[in-house]
């Protein structure tokens, strides 16, 4: 019973842990930062609060310096997306745990990463800015709630 317990325990981490992978992997396709679709909302919510030439300078400058902190780890992701590939349908499950906790560890230094990135722009915008970004992120955080809610619509197959 004990081993059993491991194994489905194991099983479970490792889905979850892919299941993580798996999102990152997607959202690198969709702008800056990585993990989540954040990256490109978040660039368009930025063109929402009328940014000066000066600020948009800034936010350019902020951009590029903080490049070379995520490539590196964005890389690294791609360089497990690769290896798990390359198991072709294999169940090499020491060589999985070993990939899954290196995503979870490149996962979490992209979310600091883009943190930063997030608090270093928060800080050269107005007070007004902050409002109507607080107003535009919480916009963003309702309708992802509302698509993630079983029986929405949004699944066209479960409704005939």
């Amino acid at each position: 019973m004990k081993k059993r317990s491991i194994v489905i325990l194991a099983v479970a981490a490792v889905l979850i842990i892919g299941g993580i992978f798996a999102i990152a992997q997607r959202a690198r396709h969709h702008g800056f930062g990585g993990p989540g679709m954040h990256g490109r909302g978040e660039m368009m919510a930025l063109r929402a609060l009328d940014l000066t030439n000066d600020q948009k300078a800034k936010v350019k400058e902020i951009m590029e310096a903080n490049k070379s902190a995520i490539q590196p780890i964005r890389e690294q992701m791609k360089a497990n997306h690769q290896k798990l590939a390359d198991l072709k349908g294999s169940f090499d499950e020491a060589a999985i745990t070993e990939i899954a906790k290196s995503q979870g560890d490149l996962t979490g230094q992209m979310i600091v990463a883009r943190q930063r990135v997030k608090s270093q722009i928060f800080a050269i915008l107005t007070d007004d800015q902050k409002a109507k970004a607080e107003q535009i992120h919480e916009g963003m955080m309702r309708r992802f709630k509302d698509r993630m809610r079983p029986g929405n619509g949004s699944d066209k197959s479960t409704e005939e």
